[in-house]
């Protein structure tokens, strides 16, 4: 599996995420290094971004999260989570956990054109397959496999069946799966969230410089009290 670090303008985990784009209280955002981040500072638990996730990706933890402050009855509160590509271990210049600990060396992060290329000369050397490339629109994770992956999906799908697993965060692999932001339904969702998701975004920009600024004169309080 090869999984890309983005240029700019790119989206992470998928080119043109829709989990990003539909989010009613804009609480995801790109990192630095072109992750998509959920502010669990902010996310209310809402699961929209898992609604419209083609793989559930995001997941929710109850129990955490401002919905505790400010609607604690509110049944499936808590916060999302998903890969950001270890940002905080990006931001220090280091690899991604799942790189650095997997036991094949099966994992490699680098430039998006770089690792694309190398996927398609690894899936051409042993006569394999591509998973990621065109799904949802393009991801920035590519699999490379010998196994079709309709057949690797037919495979995922039948053992759910068997075990009657219907849990979240258990992926299949479909080819092509479309992206919804290209439907009519996902357009429809944009152009009624964009509003709210605008004016959520305001108003966490807002607390959030507020209250940075509140931090700052308080540390400058602190240090004049010292001074005194």
């Amino acid at each position: 599996m090869a999984k890309r670090k983005k240029l700019p303008s790119q989206d992470d985990v998928c080119l043109d995420a829709p989990c990003q784009k539909l989010c009613p209280f804009g609480v995801i955002e790109k990192t630095k290094h072109w992750a998509v981040k959920i502010d669990e500072n902010f996310c209310m638990g809402g699961a929209k971004c898992r609604t419209v996730c083609p793989w559930d990706i995001p997941q929710r933890q109850a129990g955490v999260g401002l919905y505790l402050k400010l609607a604690p009855e509110l049944a499936g509160g808590g916060v999302m989570y998903k890969c950001d590509m270890c940002a905080d271990l990006l931001e220090e210049g280091k690899s991604p956990a799942c790189e650095t600990a997997c036991p094949k060396g099966a994992i490699e992060f680098g430039p998006y054109e770089q690792i694309r290329k190398k996927a398609y000369e690894r899936a051409k050397e042993i006569g394999g397959f591509i998973y990621g490339d065109v799904e949802n629109s393009g991801t920035l994770t590519l699999y490379v496999s010998d196994v079709p992956f309709d057949k690797i999906n037919e495979a995922i799908e039948t053992k759910k069946q068997e075990e009657n697993d219907t849990r979240f965060g258990r992926p299949h692999m479909k080819p092509e799966v479309e992206n919804m932001l290209e439907t009519t339904h996902g357009y429809m969702l944009a152009t009624l969230i964009a509003p709210i998701a605008g004016a959520a975004a305001a108003g966490i920009t807002a607390y959030k410089v507020l209250s940075g600024q509140k931090k700052k004169e308080g540390g400058e309080r602190h240090e004049s009290k010292e001074e005194k």
